[in-house]
């Protein structure tokens, strides 16, 4: 699973040069309208030694800020050769959005920039793991066989643990704050914490016109980051509510049961969805059902599933009249999965 960013012509050329150049000890590298851009690259202060990249190691701190990941491009001279680090530095407290774009690109960086390139990548949380001698002496004393978590992890193991974090971290809520790429977080009326994102005017019409056995669905478009109407039906039955969702896309839908006065709010978020509308969509959840309660809905049902199938005629009936032993109100819940 990737995020969809790309290596800009500008970080081909900025690479190639430094790839070339053995005066340089490090090529930082950002994301910036999508694409991954290079930043002012950084000098050995004296010749190139293995010591001298010790001693520029200080030099990282003018690139590296509070909350805002990085990828720095490190060259490592040795007494046999020169090695090219990839180290990525995503900080524990970073906004959510950012840590899951720059984890799900860091394979992407190296992969278009040449993995054969590279003799090692690196991972780092903390301004020690990057700055600190000792913490690059504690590599080097691991061993060339030594293997880590991460090396035992596959690249879509690790992008999806990205987006798992990311998605818990948005379900646990957080104080306002900005999250670093487009937007802000802040706190929501109910759970969970949300972006500050704009919604179509189609997407508020037809939520003020859904009617009796209606069902309005909305996704968030990534290209411009606004939540949009994706779908509006009317007359649709229960047993038939699946058929009209997205199996591959995330969706916020709203569906007015038949015969009742009840809206039922389902998101559904398929695993197949790019790591970028998995988080888009799971951070601005809040944002949909607030609108909608704005014209006029009133939203006491809601179920969060991983596919349409599990939206079944019956779950949704459930929702409407719960069996008496589990009373009226069942939160977000997910639903039981077909045949159990």
């Amino acid at each position: 699973m990737q995020s969809g960013i790309t290596v800009s012509a500008e970080l081909q050329d900025a690479f190639t040069r430094f790839n070339s150049d053995s005066s340089t000890f490090c090529l930082p590298v950002t994301i910036t309208a999508e694409t991954l851009t290079p930043l002012a690259p950084i000098s050995f202060q004296g010749s190139p030694s293995e010591n001298a990249f010790f001693s520029a190691l200080p030099q990282l701190s003018s690139v590296l800020q509070p909350k805002t990941p990085i990828y720095l491009l490190l060259r490592r001279p040795s007494n046999a050769s020169t090695a090219l680090i990839a180290l990525t530095y995503i900080p524990s407290n970073a906004p959510v959005r950012a840590k899951t774009l720059f984890a799900s690109t860091r394979s992407t960086l190296s992969r278009e920039l040449g993995t054969e390139k590279f003799a090692s990548t690196v991972f780092a949380t903390e301004e020690d793991e990057v700055l600190g001698q000792d913490a690059w002496r504690e590599r080097d004393g691991e061993g060339p066989n030594a293997i880590s978590r991460e090396d035992m992890m596959g690249e879509k193991e690790r992008e999806l643990e990205a987006v798992r974090r990311a998605e818990s971290e948005a379900r646990s809520g957080t104080p306002r704050r900005d999250i670093g790429i487009g937007g802000t977080f802040g706190p929501s009326t109910g759970s969970g914490m949300r972006v500050s994102m704009s919604v179509d005017e189609d997407a508020k019409s037809a939520l003020r016109d859904l009617q009796d056995g209606g069902l309005v669905q909305m996704a968030v478009d990534i290209r411009t980051e606004k939540i949009v109407l994706a779908d509006s039906q009317s007359g649709v039955e229960p047993s038939a509510v699946a058929t009209h969702i997205s199996s591959s896309s995330p969706r916020y839908s709203f569906y007015h049961y038949p015969g009742s006065d009840v809206v039922i709010f389902v998101y559904t978020c398929p695993t197949g969805s790019s790591i970028k509308e998995r988080m888009l969509h799971a951070t601005s959840r809040r944002i949909a059902i607030d609108v909608a309660e704005k014209e006029g809905l009133k939203i006491e049902k809601k179920i969060e599933a991983s596919s349409p199938d599990e939206i079944t005629g019956d779950r949704l009936q459930e929702e409407v009249t719960p069996p008496r032993d589990q009373g009226s109100t069942r939160g977000f819940a997910r639903p039981r999965r077909p045949g159990r």
